[in-house]
């Protein structure tokens, strides 16, 4: 019960959120619509009882008075019914779009605004999250408000009826409520059991069967599906896990057979009393015409107290998709105020310094910490090179530093702290995004205000290599980065790279104080990327920049280098006194100057025989 309670609750809370004002007419419409039926059924027996003084006095005799006023409220009652029914269908449609929009309001705001993405990767958040995503595939959102009062008027009809009932026999309208409640509690159960099949044990399973699903029918797969023969692979692998989780539905509809049957029985056997007393009693004479005209209307009227069909099943997905958004709201507790907006100029200007003490950091379902007891001090204005095997916890270190998750122990303070510092931050990651968008968005996101600066994007661009590209563009500035729209392109790995870094330049540009490359350039090759690496240093001085690569010939020329090993800082120092320390990092920059140098013999080796051919 308190469960139904919080979805009605919260599907209230979004529609009163989404159209106040709206929602008070709206209801009482509604109102109206739903009670009106009532007043017509009890208008035609009295109308019906008239008959008889009507054809023996006539209509213009005080005994045809009652029939003329009957009649009168009859057909007010079926015009003003159609009416207020056209009238609520076209304000359904309105209320329908602003709870839709509040809806994604809601989760727009739980996704974007949750501080960092730990909370993101909770499998049971994601679970949720998920649940909410597939009811809007399923159309659940096309009609949420509208369903609701058809089953809200629905209801009100069926109250009515039973208050008429009321009139005949006390235990008449029980008995068929009764039988009705049973039908409903079943097809409720059975709704209810669909939707959560997307929140229970199901829901690993479904999320499972779309990720491969994706694999088959989407872009980013396609090359490897096809070279190495995954096809067959992955449609039985979708097909397995969709089984898997359906199985869980088909064995609770299994488990419910001999309810449905019994809520058969009920209505049978409930409609079978009522209007066979009904009859009964009418052919004694204990009940007139007229009233029994009014009381089997009624008895049928009844049905509005059980199943409604399509717009139940959407009302009670309305229901549990409400439920949802509530609940993604309070696993994330109280969400902070939404901070200024990044497009927006940043408080404060120059480089900022950070700091991170005695950090501990273990990742969800992991035992050892990937940081642990990390001590580091960056004053502003110098250029770190972040360096380590893989795994030592370099993109961890950045994440807390972007504060995408907060630390289990110790602090990490950027600038003078607070969310202000934090926006400005500027980073390219590893895996950086490639908008399908055009080329003036994919680097003018650096810094929103300056996406329709023309000279910044260029400059910025030009100086993170990519000049030549914005020549070789047919539509310059507004082509669209992919060949899934008219006149779009894709770009190269290394394209995309410049594209990327020309971001980090534009958000420089717009009052960033914290750089941060994030191994943006992995396929480069080693000169490229030293190349790049240097030119960024000369053109990012005055701003604290942080490089991380695993390729230590390419962050030589940075102020200072720190290695990473066992979770916290194991070397600290410029390139030359780590060099002469002879350490970890000396071991691992000879072991890549070796590899690099074979590598350069063997490519001169193999062009000297090629000349020599």
């Amino acid at each position: 019960m308190s469960g139904a309670f919080s979805r009605w609750s919260a599907f209230a809370a979004l529609l009163w959120s989404a159209a106040r004002w709206r929602v008070v007419v709206f209801g009482a419409l509604l109102l109206v619509v739903g009670l009106l039926p009532t007043g017509i059924i009890l208008a035609t027996g009295t109308l019906v009882d008239a008959v008889p003084g009507v054809a023996e006095h006539g209509l213009g005799s005080p005994e045809g008075a009652p029939a003329v006023a009957a009649l009168t409220a009859l057909v007010l009652g079926l015009i003003t019914l159609s009416i207020i029914g056209n009238l609520m269908a076209q304000q359904g449609g309105v209320l329908d779009v602003a709870f839709t929009l509040e809806v994604h309001h809601r989760v727009a705001r739980v996704t974007l605004e949750t501080p960092g993405v730990a909370q993101l990767e909770d499998p049971a958040f994601a679970d949720q999250l998920e649940a909410v995503q597939d009811a809007e595939r399923r159309g659940v959102l096309r009609r949420p408000v509208s369903q609701m009062s058809s089953v809200l008027t629905a209801r009100l009809r069926g109250i009515g009826a039973f208050a008429v009932l009321l009139g005949y026999h006390w235990w008449a309208p029980l008995v068929l409520a009764a039988a009705w409640h049973l039908t409903n509690r079943v097809y409720l159960q059975a709704s209810e059991r669909g939707v959560s099949v997307r929140g229970g044990v199901s829901a690993a399973p479904l999320r499972r069967s779309e990720y491969l699903r994706s694999l088959a029918v989407e872009q980013a797969a396609a090359k490897e599906i096809r070279i190495f023969g995954l096809a067959g692979w992955s449609v039985a692998q979708y097909s397995d896990a969709w089984l898997d989780a359906l199985g869980v539905l088909w064995r609770n509809r299994k488990a419910d057979r001999s309810l449905n049957a019994a809520a058969v029985c009920a209505l049978i056997v409930s409609h079978a009393v009522v209007l066979g007393a009904l009859g009964l009693e009418a052919s004694r004479g204990e009940v007139t015409l007229a009233a029994l005209l009014v009381f089997v209307q009624a008895v049928l009227a009844t049905s509005d107290l059980g199943m409604i069909g399509d717009p139940q099943w959407g009302a009670v997905q309305s229901l549990a998709l409400s439920g949802r958004v509530a609940t993604l709201g309070e696993k994330l507790h109280a969400l902070p105020s939404p901070e200024e907006p990044r497009g927006r100029p940043a408080p404060g200007t120059g480089a900022m310094g950070l700091r991170l003490d005695q950090v501990r950091f273990t990742y969800r379902g992991r035992e050892r910490p990937t940081l642990d007891g990390l001590t580091l001090e960056v004053p502003a204005g110098q250029s770190l090179a972040i360096v380590g095997e893989n795994g030592a916890g370099k993109s961890t270190l950045i994440k807390l530093l972007c504060g995408m998750y907060d630390p289990d122990a110790g602090s990490v303070t950027v600038g003078e702290g607070g969310p202000e510092a934090r926006r400005r931050i500027a980073v390219i990651f590893q895996d950086f995004m490639r908008y399908r968008l055009p080329l003036r968005e994919n680097v003018g996101f650096g810094h929103l205000p300056l996406v329709n600066d023309t000279e910044v994007l260029e400059g910025a661009l030009r100086d993170a290599g990519g000049g030549a590209l914005l020549q070789a563009l047919s539509r310059g500035w507004d082509t669209v980065l992919s060949r899934e729209f008219d006149g779009g392109v894709d770009l190269s790995g290394g394209q995309w790279q410049r594209v990327a870094l020309a971001r980090a330049l534009a958000a420089v540009r717009g009052g960033a104080g914290l750089l941060i490359l994030d191994e943006p350039t992995a396929s480069l090759d080693v000169r490229a990327e030293a190349e790049l690496f240097d030119r960024f240093l000369d053109l990012t001085r005055g701003v604290t920049t942080i490089l991380v690569s695993h390729r230590l010939s390419s962050v030589r020329r940075a102020d200072r280098i720190v290695v990473l090993h066992g979770g916290r800082v194991a070397e600290d120092g410029p390139h030359d006194a780590l060099m002469r320390a002879g350490g970890r990092y000396a071991e691992m920059f000879s072991l890549q100057a070796q590899r690099f140098a074979v590598a350069e013999h063997t490519g001169a080796a193999a062009g000297a025989e090629v000349a020599d051919a």
